[in-house]
C-alpha cells in the first residue's frame, strides 16, 4: 500500500462497504448471523490471502487464529482462548 495513513485506510474502507452493499444489499445483515463456523483454521500471519477465500468460504463460515509458523503452543494464551472460543 503506497499511502497507509490513517485517512486514506478510512477511506478505502467505506468505498468497500459501500462496493459490497451496491453488489449485494444484504451482505453485512447476512453477514451477522453467520458467525457460527464449524471449522477452525489455524494458519500463518501471513496477510495476503484471507483463509476463508482460500477454502471457497465466505466469510465467517470459518474461524481463523494466524500466528507465526502455524505453531500450536499449550502456553500461548491467545490460541488456548481461541480453542476454547
Amino acid at each position: 500500500m503506497k499511502d497507509a495513513s490513517l485517512t486514506n485506510l478510512l477511506q478505502r474502507n467505506r468505498a468497500w462497504a459501500e462496493a459490497m452493499t451496491d453488489r449485494d444489499p444484504e451482505f453485512f445483515s447476512r453477514l451477522v448471523a453467520q458467525q457460527a463456523p464449524e471449522y477452525l483454521w489455524i494458519g500463518c500471519s501471513d496477510a495476503r490471502v484471507p483463509a476463508n477465500e482460500l477454502m471457497g468460504m465466505a466469510p465467517g463460515e470459518l474461524f481463523v487464529h494466524r500466528n507465526l509458523a502455524n505453531l500450536v503452543h499449550n502456553i500461548d494464551i491467545n490460541l488456548v482462548s481461541v480453542l476454547e472460543f
